[in-house]
């Protein structure tokens, strides 16, 4: 879901789209990795109480930017131009890092990885004091930060010819949906 927000936030933002998606997954997922070395066991009991509203957010999230998605294809389509600002969520710096953060701290899936996998990674660096831990998560975040802009990048690239655009926003709409609807169907299936 953070990808599929990346490369909408470059037809409007470029590249530095990508980074401020980053940028709000990382003002989440820092915070989030910090408090596990603490508190890892009361946490994951947290996360699983939590587990169903969580889905919910991440659903009722991608719906609405699923459906910013199709109504600015829609558009491009009728217009045969990709008109800038038509979707409110990614269109600004403010709703780029706003993506970020909702579609990570929303994600049941990536708050479970960092309690599960992650989690032995994130005490072995701890054991060696803020450096370890500075170290091992410098080294987890840069990936995010290219990866991002990189989608955003391609997503900027990909505006400039407007019907493959329109049809891809299609598509990305599409995946999110099917994404966080799996997700959340998965969620409920498994709390019963």
């Amino acid at each position: 879901m953070l990808s599929t927000a990346a490369i909408v936030v470059g037809l409007y933002l470029g590249v530095a789209g990508g980074l401020l998606v980053a940028l709000g997954h990382m003002l989440f997922e820092l915070p989030y990795v910090a408090a596990l070395v603490y508190w890892a066991e009361k946490l994951e009991e947290k996360l699983q109480r939590y587990e169903k509203p969580l889905a919910l957010l991440t659903l009722g999230m991608a719906i609405y930017f699923s459906t910013g998605l199709v109504l600015t294809a829609i558009d491009i389509l009728s217009k045969g131009s990709v008109p800038l600002g038509s979707l409110s969520l990614g269109s600004s710096p403010a709703g780029a890092v706003l993506a970020g953060v909702v579609f990570t701290g929303g994600n049941p899936y990536f708050l479970a990885w960092w309690v599960t996998i992650g989690l032995p990674l994130i005490r072995g660096a701890a054991r060696t004091g803020a450096t370890g831990f500075t170290a091992m998560y410098t080294a987890h975040v840069w990936i995010d930060y290219v990866w991002l802009a990189f989608l955003a990048g391609l997503g900027g690239l990909l505006s400039r010819i407007a019907t493959i655009y329109a049809w891809l926003l299609i598509a990305l709409a599409g995946m999110l949906l099917y994404f966080a609807a799996s997700m959340t169907m998965h969620v409920y299936r498994e709390k019963r």
